[in-house]
């Protein structure tokens, strides 16, 4: 049982891992895109 709940939760902060970087990666290529059309120097740093 202990080993189970361990894997578990390795598992589930993996998830929540990948989850953190997809979104971080998401707002980072939002923010990248949206100030390319407003400011086009903030896209070339």
């Amino acid at each position: 049982m202990k080993y189970s709940h361990s894997k578990a939760m390795a598992v589930f902060h993996k998830i929540v891992k990948l989850v953190k970087n997809g979104v971080l990666m998401m707002i980072h290529i939002y923010a990248k895109v949206s100030h390319s059309k407003i400011h086009p120097i903030y896209y070339l740093t």
